[in-house]
């Protein structure tokens, strides 16, 4: 009979039997738990992101440290994480955050890199738990940081726009450049709400007219916030599914009693974020697709989303097409 310690030693992770016990060091780890938060904000990173929780794992061999984004919403989240990796990779043009996130972990831990893991997640829309479309793991594995990313994946196309603007010469101070900086996304999201009207209200009135899109009217919806901005298209036409076509009883009523207009109703929920560079600054975030009965108007849970039916031929070339689109507006009105 195999006797009870044994069978324990026998059934640990392989490599344990090298690596020292961390459970009775947990109030240690607790308290650097708030220190790294403190490492985030001084890194302007606590917006984004923070310290949700320092825990055990395999039998107290192994330290987790799980960070939170700072939003609910897939897609916001998604374009923040982004947001996160290339501003950083800005400043440290030969590391990663992925890299600089698990080194200051077991720095500050005072642990072994192969017992300790970083973890990324998203909050589930609910509050019951995590997402499962987001979520960021990061370890190390025979003296190289890994990393294992699902940004998004449930539903979201990413948008990523560089807008290069003309040169102008600074003179203020820093602390009025960090003013200026806000003021310039204030004006760029502007832009972007300015563009969205003239697509989708004005030039899509006037297309509507002649594609047989009688009685659509799209409504436009904008949430600004500090550094998202957050815009619903509604009632949309043919905008992205371009071959959709009228019924068989829609065109038989035209013939007898006039206009009538069965084509799938589409939303278009767009996510932007912004942040400077030295040319101008850059859009990261992304757009969801959905459609919904041509009959009557849906409520927002009657949606239902393009992807993945619908996602080759049509939402991919229509982001593509979008991103330049809006990119060639922005500079042309800086």
């Amino acid at each position: 009979m195999i006797r009870p310690l044994l069978f324990l030693l026998l059934t640990l992770p392989a490599g344990v039997w090298a690596q020292a016990y961390l459970g009775d060091d947990m109030p240690f780890f607790q308290k650097k738990g708030g220190l790294f938060q403190h490492w985030l904000e001084s890194k302007q990173m606590s917006k984004a992101l923070k310290v949700d929780q320092v825990r055990l794992k395999n039998n107290g061999y192994e330290l987790e440290l799980w960070l939170a984004m700072a939003s609910a919403d897939p897609d916001e989240g998604a374009a923040l994480w982004k947001t996160l990796q290339r501003s950083f990779q800005a400043s440290n043009p030969q590391s990663s955050i992925e890299t600089a996130l698990f080194d200051t972990f077991v720095r500050m831990m005072e642990i072994p890199a192969t017992q300790g893991n970083v973890q990324i997640y998203l909050p589930s829309e609910d509050g019951s738990g995590y997402s499962p479309c987001f979520y960021v793991w990061i370890w190390e594995e025979n003296g190289e940081v890994l990393t294992e990313q699902n940004v998004n994946s449930c539903r979201a196309q990413p948008l990523e726009i560089e807008v290069e603007l003309p040169a102008v010469k600074q003179a203020q101070p820093s602390s009025s450049v960090r003013f200026n900086f806000a003021e310039e996304r204030r004006k760029a999201f502007s832009r972007i709400i300015s563009y969205v009207e003239k697509r989708y209200r004005i030039d899509a009135a006037k297309r509507y007219k002649t594609e047989g899109c009688h009685e659509r009217m799209p409504v436009i919806d904008t949430l600004v916030g500090e550094y998202t901005l957050k815009i619903e298209v509604q009632d949309l036409c043919r905008e992205v599914l371009t071959l959709e076509k009228k019924s068989l009883w829609c065109r038989f009523v035209e013939q007898w009693w006039g206009p009538c207009n069965d084509i799938r109703r589409e939303r278009l929920e767009f996510t932007f974020i912004y942040h400077p560079t030295e040319e101008g600054y850059m859009l990261t975030g992304s757009l969801t697709g959905k459609f919904g009965s041509g009959v009557y108007k849906p409520r927002t849970s009657g949606y239902m989303d393009m992807e993945p039916d619908f996602e080759e031929d049509f939402l991919k070339p229509y982001v593509q097409r979008f991103n330049n689109d809006l990119k060639k507006y922005l500079e042309a009105h800086p």
